[in-house]
C-alpha cells in the first residue's frame, strides 16, 4: 500500500536504520560537509584539548543528525514526501567503532490541505551499548 497522509497512524514505528562508524566514514563526511574541524580529523589535537571521547576522533553532529533523518527520508521520499524540518540534540559523542541505530515514531499529524499535510516523527540514535547519542524531531510532508 502506498504511503499517504490519511493512512499514517500515531504511534507508527518506522524501520530502524543502522550505520557503522569508522575513521573512513568520519573522513568522508568531513569532505562532503566541508567540515574539517580538527576534533573530527586530528586525534593528537583532540588529545591535547582533553575533549570527551578519549583519544579518538569524534563523529560530526550533522552526521548523527543525517542518520536520524534517514529513518524518515527512507519512509516518506519514495512516496513523494519530503523532510521540512529537523531538530536534534546531541547527548554523547559518536566515535569510530560505534554502531549507531536510529529509530523513529510518528507522534503528531497536522492536516493543512493537499501538499501541506505533515507529520512529526520523534527520532533518536543509540550506540551499540544502548546509550542514546542524540534525540530529535523530524517534520515530513506526506502527499
Amino acid at each position: 500500500m502506498a504511503l499517504d497522509f490519511n493512512s499514517v497512524e500515531l504511534g507508527t514505528k518506522l524501520p530502524d536504520v543502522v550505520r557503522k562508524v569508522n575513521h573512513d566514514v568520519i573522513d568522508r563526511f568531513a569532505v562532503g560537509s566541508f567540515d574539517y574541524n580538527p576534533i573530527h580529523l586530528d586525534p593528537e589535537w583532540k588529545k591535547k584539548m582533553n575533549l570527551p571521547g578519549g583519544k579518538s576522533n569524534i563523529g560530526h553532529g550533522q552526521m548523527t543528525m543525517s542518520f536520524m533523518a534517514s529513518v524518515v527520508t527512507d519512509w516518506v521520499c519514495p512516496a513523494g514526501g519530503m523532510v521540512s524540518k529537523i531538530d536534534a540534540k546531541y547527548i554523547k559523542p559518536v566515535l569510530p567503532g560505534d554502531v549507531i541505530t536510529s529509530c523513529g515514531t510518528v507522534t503528531e499529524k497536522h492536516f493543512h490541505g493537499a501538499g501541506k499535510n505533515f507529520v512529526v516523527v520523534e527520532v533518536f540514535a543509540q550506540n551499540q551499548n544502548g546509550e542514546k547519542v542524540a534525540v530529535g524531531e523530524v517534520e515530513a510532508i506526506i502527499p
